[in-house]
């Protein structure tokens, strides 16, 4: 049978299709009778036991090994052995080289996905990468963010805080919750914390109470995105505050009609959607002025530099 496996130490005899999984059955390629570690007298045969091992996928699907390997048994001690195969993982059923694969991937794509791909369980996909995290962790310096952003994600059923080096465009951490127990801890420990000129956020109140102590040199910056949005939201009130005056029917038409209208840039709009935007401005004086002033509060943030603003 053709060597599909290229392992040392084994050959194929067999395959066979279980599912989604390619089975390939496996022989040592010679048999040594070991002697026995306590004894050093030559063992005995003593039968053989069927081990399964996962494998780098062939042909897009997942394969799975499944070796017949010969036990021995001192008869002197009763100690039993089998033969080593070099080329499986020491901590999982599986070989090596699907474990370096997956250690390659798992940063890069879904653990679910991984795992469909090589058959292997989620689990042992998540703690792969996690002795890869912890392995990088050791070995990777962070440099202190001159310029650091602090902003929050919603992630597993609860807000992460998200500490990115803005000069970098890069993740410089990630702490499990945003409140100040969590926060202050980390910016008290952050090493060459005076390093930080900036810190760019939200208009979360703990973010500021939490850094403004640790970190001596920082100026806070609040980020476009929150301070803009604002704009948009005191936009979207004007335009509630009208609707609520409306019966129902008329409601759900301004909603549909006019929101989206109001709330893209005008240079977004179709030459259409310009036409009707001017008709909504005139027959709803109060929200064309929310309107003009979200607009000129954009603007400020067009500017090419911070004099013309």
């Amino acid at each position: 049978m053709l060597d599909l496996l290229n392992l040392p130490g084994i050959k194929p005899v067999d395959m066979r299709h279980e599912g989604k999984c390619l089975v390939i059955v496996a022989e040592p390629v010679t048999v040594e009778v070991p002697l026995c570690g306590e004894c050093n007298i030559p063992m005995h045969r003593h039968g053989t036991r069927k081990n399964k091992f996962m494998d780098t996928p062939l042909y897009m699907e997942p394969v799975r090994l499944e070796v017949q390997r010969p036990r021995f048994r001192c008869e002197s001690c009763g100690k039993m052995s089998m033969p080593e195969l070099s080329f499986l993982d020491d901590k999982r059923r599986a070989t090596k080289r699907l474990v370096d694969v997956i250690r390659q991937q798992c940063l890069g794509t879904t653990f679910h996905a991984l795992a469909e791909q090589t058959g292997v369980a989620v689990n042992t996909v998540k703690n792969i990468a996690r002795d890869l995290i912890e392995e990088l962790s050791q070995t990777v310096r962070y440099e202190t963010p001159v310029i650091m952003g602090i902003d929050e994600v919603n992630l597993a059923g609860g807000y992460r805080c998200v500490i990115t080096n803005l000069a970098t465009n890069n993740v410089f951490d990630m702490l499990e919750h945003r409140t100040q127990e969590h926060l202050k801890p980390f910016f008290k420990d952050l090493p060459d914390a005076d390093k930080v000129e900036w810190v760019c956020t939200d208009m979360w109140r703990p973010f500021k109470r939490s850094f403004a102590q640790y970190l001596p040199n920082a100026k806070l910056v609040i980020d476009k995105f929150h301070v803009v949005k604002m704009a948009s939201e005191a936009l979207e009130a004007e335009r509630k505050n009208y609707q609520a005056q409306l019966s129902k029917e008329d409601r759900i038409y301004v909603k549909k009609s006019i929101r989206w209208l109001t709330l893209k840039r005008p240079g977004n709009l179709t030459p259409a959607e310009q036409k009707a935007l001017e008709v909504v401005k005139q027959a709803i004086p109060a929200l064309a002025m929310a309107y003009d002033f979200k607009e000129a509060f954009f603007c400020i943030y067009d500017e090419p530099d911070k004099q013309s603003a």
